[in-house]
């Protein structure tokens, strides 16, 4: 109710309250506001509410979670890093924000990437910047080859990344994960967050080490040379 009406005091207020009790960030995002959205995007379905409407509550949501995170120390120097990015095609972005400020609670560098990113564009910043990990955000299962493509690209040019999907399409249908060819697969942030956690201190091993071209932590030898030539 307090989405629909605009009231950014009382989503602010419920968000709280739910901090106070004792839920973390994952746990706000699956048990709150996943089933708000999802609320609203049955309404939107059934012509109850507008797109305008969907539009104002995706952005109360983006504020408040922002703000419910802002008291949360940065990651420390040297955190794995994980790029986040929804697919080509795929404009639904709250969800990766969502789960940025999950992955910086976990103790990760977390960078987003963005809606409808061009496949070609995400592999090129992958291939420089070799993230201890990749998320995808797929929400339409109509984009389901897409994220195959884009996997298989990813393995191509960083085979050490862990590569992670998720989103609301794996919420409904848990059988399309063994068809992406990701290393893993999460229904809702309170997974990727244990994932997360489990996986913090290997992944801040493996960037860091001396043999790796690019660490967790800096910018790759190329991405100077490109810096440099600029000057």
């Amino acid at each position: 109710m307090a989405l629909l009406a605009g009231n950014e005091a009382g989503v602010e207020a419920t968000l709280a309250e739910a901090r106070h009790q004792g839920g973390d960030l994952a746990e706000v995002a699956r048990d709150l506001i996943g089933p708000a959205l999802d609320e609203l995007g049955f309404m939107w379905h059934a012509g109850d509410v507008s797109i305008a409407e969907e539009h104002l509550a995706t952005a109360l949501i983006s504020r408040a979670i922002t703000r419910q995170a802002a008291p949360l120390p940065a990651p420390p120097l040297g955190a794995p890093r994980l790029l986040l990015s929804c697919l080509a095609g795929e404009f639904h972005e709250l969800g990766v924000r969502i789960v940025a400020e999950v992955a910086r609670s976990a103790g990760w560098q977390a960078e987003v990437l963005g809606a409808n990113t061009p496949r070609e564009a995400a592999i090129r910043f992958i291939a420089v910047h070799r993230p201890a990990a990749v998320g995808l955000s797929l929400a339409l299962t109509a984009h389901l080859a897409e994220c195959i493509r884009t996997v298989e690209e990813i393995r191509k040019v960083s085979p050490s990344t862990k590569i992670l999907v998720g989103g609301y399409a794996f919420r409904h249908d848990r059988d399309l994960c063994g068809l992406t060819g990701a290393d893993s697969c999460f229904a809702d942030a309170v997974a990727l967050r244990d994932w997360l956690y489990a996986n913090r201190t290997a992944a801040t091993r493996r960037c860091n080490a001396p043999h790796v071209e690019s660490s967790c932590a800096a910018i790759s030898e190329a991405l100077r040379k490109k810096i440099s030539s600029r000057r």
